[in-house]
């Protein structure tokens, strides 16, 4: 009779990192989307909800990279996950990213509430050099919310592929 391997199940520290990364997953998915119908239209019109809804979204993500480093550290301190570790870093340069952008973020929201001497503090007196200056940080943006999807994509295997039968 053959033996049967069994696969090790996940432990407790890396199936909530896991379901983290899920989330993150889901708030960077619906943060993209944000981003490419709304952000046109707030400059077009200046809308103060869609800028709410916007930023609200940034903020979340932000929220989710700490949660998600925080969660990727303690798998790997207390259960030597390595790949939670590996993860965890991408979320750290994912948390530095939304820190860089944050800048143009509060100046958008500042900007369509009125508060235009706190903007122009933000961008100073060129805008037209901030927006250009923005470009970089905002590609990097884009690119650790499809990386954040990714992740949470590995993770939502993980999780299915470990599932108790």
């Amino acid at each position: 009779m053959p033996v049967r391997i069994k696969r090790p199940e996940l432990k407790p520290r890396e199936k909530s990192f896991c379901v983290s990364t899920l989330v993150c997953m889901v708030v960077s998915f619906l943060f993209t989307v944000e981003l490419f119908t709304m952000l046109n239209r707030i400059v077009d019109t200046g809308s103060k909800v869609m800028t709410c809804g916007v930023f609200a979204g940034y903020l979340l993500f932000f929220a989710m990279c700490i949660v998600c480093l925080c969660k990727g550290a303690m798998a790997y301190k207390y259960e030597d996950s390595m790949s939670a570790l590996g993860k965890s870093l991408i979320y750290t340069v994912l948390a530095v990213i939304c820190l860089i952008n944050l800048r143009f973020a509060l100046s958008i929201l500042f900007s369509a509430f009125g508060a235009d001497k706190i903007t122009e503090k933000i961008i100073g007196t060129d805008q037209k050099s901030f927006v250009q200056a923005q470009y970089t940080p905002w590609m990097a943006m884009l690119a650790g919310l499809l990386l954040a999807d990714v992740i949470g994509i590995f993770s939502t295997l993980k999780l299915v592929k470990n599932q108790k039968r």
